[in-house]
């Protein structure tokens, strides 16, 4: 048995040093594979940070976490934030111009309720899913989130109004009751001052727009006093809250051919200014009037023969004719037209001109234009054109370009002014005279009265002062009498053959001495002297004593 040790060279390299040999190339794997696979970095603009975390705020694409802030500093002008964050390589190719960034947080406003899940799993940025266009890697955040959700099938618009307010993203588009639509922004021109919008019409309504489409405003409840009387308009429930708008195609209108995207619309009032854009030409007219306006307001309907043809467009018109409302018989100029279109012809030229020389013959005849009132409660008026009976020829005038309708005085104005003529014919009275006249008159039946009552007092005295007992002992005696005499007739006195012989003697004695009651009439002397008709003696002269 050999004792002897055997002596074996050592290893230089430790066994040990094996492990963080294999821990170094496995971490310079895994940084390598790292840096080989990891995204770009961007930069996105932002008003502020609120909300905002280095390394915990997600940046996320349809709810899908594909990055995360890593730094935030300020902008070199300080009216922002510039937020760093690093994108996985596999969102990398939806970097494009035409992708938007967004903050997502809780928010609450009159038109919509977003962002409620962050209250727990807090603010985060969102992008949306386009990958067209070219690569981009600075962006500009968008101040609120997008209305319509990015890739949302449908149409995008765009549309102005001259409304007085504006209308605001999350605003709805109804049709017949339904949501449609939403705005999504808005933004106003200040050289053209005119706001135009951005809307989107989902799918499948989006098939409803087309080249004839009108837009029209529908938000609230919108009253309107008109010559026609009350009226009152209103959309839906949702518009009722909010501002809101709907559409449609005007009657007896083709629907024509659809629209591409970002079509042109413009917003109008009400239904009836949606439905007579359709006219494009119109023909204009001025009337002078010289009647009270009140009543008559811009839009007011143009009727011949109660059917629309036409509205007024200006009252008092500057430009018409020269001179001011304070001028005596300064006529008040109202700018009208009248429409081809409602009057059955094309709206062409050709429509035009026969409008044009049809109105021109009619108003060398008898076409006149009065104003009428269309509602007693509201008190609006309207023009009325009408042939009028026996009207004086007038010769076409022509002022400022424009031809003047003769006018004539309505049926209330004329009873107007024969109320003012009786009143003064009335206040031509002489009135104080007659005032002066009934005073004396009334004075006079007063002292009449005066009179009448005193007599009724005497008479009342006198027939107290009677004595009714001897005025019935009178009365008793006569009937005694009268009964006497009737019992004598009766009972053997004169028969009524005797009284009337006796009469008749009597007027037979009466006719008899006649004659002789005449003699004496005329002359009473005949009794006496003879009746002599001879000439009558005369007495000699006496003779003269010589």
């Amino acid at each position: 048995m050999n004792n002897e040790a055997q002596v074996k060279p050592t290893s230089r390299i430790s066994k040990v040093w094996l492990i963080p040999i294999v821990a170094i190339i496995v971490g310079a794997w895994m940084v390598f594979y790292q840096w080989q696979n990891q995204g770009p970095l961007i930069t996105i603009e932002m008003p502020s940070a609120t909300g905002i975390e280095v390394n915990k705020t997600p940046v996320k694409a349809r709810d899908l976490d594909v990055g995360v802030v890593k730094k935030i500093e300020l902008k070199p002008d300080l009216d922002g934030v510039l937020v760093t964050a690093r994108i996985d390589a596999s969102a990398e190719h939806l970097l494009t111009e035409n992708t938007e960034f967004w903050m997502v947080s809780p928010r609450i406003s009159f038109s919509e309720v977003s962002g409620l899940n962050t209250l727990l799993s807090g603010s985060y940025i969102a992008m949306s899913a386009d990958d067209t266009g070219e690569e981009q890697y600075n962006f500009i955040a968008l101040d609120r989130p997008p209305v319509t959700p990015p890739g949302t099938p449908g149409l995008h618009l765009t549309l102005n109004s001259d409304d007085e307010f504006a209308y605001k993203p999350g605003d709805p588009i109804i049709y017949k009751g339904f949501k449609v639509g939403e705005f999504e922004d808005a933004y106003f021109n200040i050289e053209e001052r005119v706001v135009y919008y951005d809307a989107f019409i989902e799918a499948p309504y989006h098939r409803l727009i087309t080249q004839n489409t009108r837009f029209w405003n529908v938000s609230g409840v919108r009253f309107q006093l008109a010559s026609s009387g009350l009226k009152v308009e209103t959309g839906s429930l949702e518009t009722l809250l909010a501002n809101g708008i709907t559409f449609g195609i005007p009657d007896g209108v083709q629907p024509g051919e659809q629209v591409v995207e970002n079509a042109f619309f413009t917003i109008y009032p009400d239904r009836e200014a949606a439905s007579n854009a359709r006219y494009k030409l119109a023909a204009e007219y001025l009337l002078l009037i010289d009647e009270s306006v009140r009543g008559l307001t811009v839009g007011a309907p143009v009727e011949y023969r109660g059917i629309e043809i036409g509205e007024v467009l200006a009252i008092n018109v500057v430009s018409a004719i020269e001179g001011n409302i304070l001028e005596e018989n300064y006529p008040i100029p109202v700018l009208i037209n009248i429409y081809p279109g409602k009057v059955r012809r094309q709206d062409t030229q050709e429509g035009l001109a026969f409008v044009k020389e049809t109105m021109r013959r009619w108003l060398q005849q008898d076409l006149r234009a009065t104003l009428r009132m269309g509602n007693v409660l509201t008190g609006g008026l309207y023009i009325d054109l009408q042939h009028v009976k026996n009207a004086e020829s007038a010769s076409l005038r022509t002022i400022n370009g424009y031809d003047v309708i003769p006018t004539v005085s309505n049926e209330f104005t004329q009873i107007t002014q024969k109320a003012d003529a009786i009143l003064d014919k009335i206040n031509a009275l002489p009135l104080e005279g007659m005032v002066h006249d009934v005073r004396t008159a009334l004075l006079d039946m007063k002292e009449a009265a005066a009179s009448v009552e005193a007599t009724s007092n005497d008479f009342d005295h006198l027939v107290t002062s009677i004595d009714a007992e001897a005025i019935n002992d009178n009365l008793n005696n006569v009937l005694i009498s009268m009964e006497a005499l009737l019992k004598n007739y009766s009972e053997g006195g004169l028969s009524q053959s005797e009284i009337k012989e006796t009469v008749d003697t009597m007027q037979e004695t009466l006719r008899n001495i006649q004659p002789l009651l005449l003699q004496l009439n005329k002359s009473p002397n005949s009794l006496i002297f003879s009746d002599d008709q001879g000439n009558d003696i005369q007495p000699k002269a006496a003779r003269s004593q010589e």
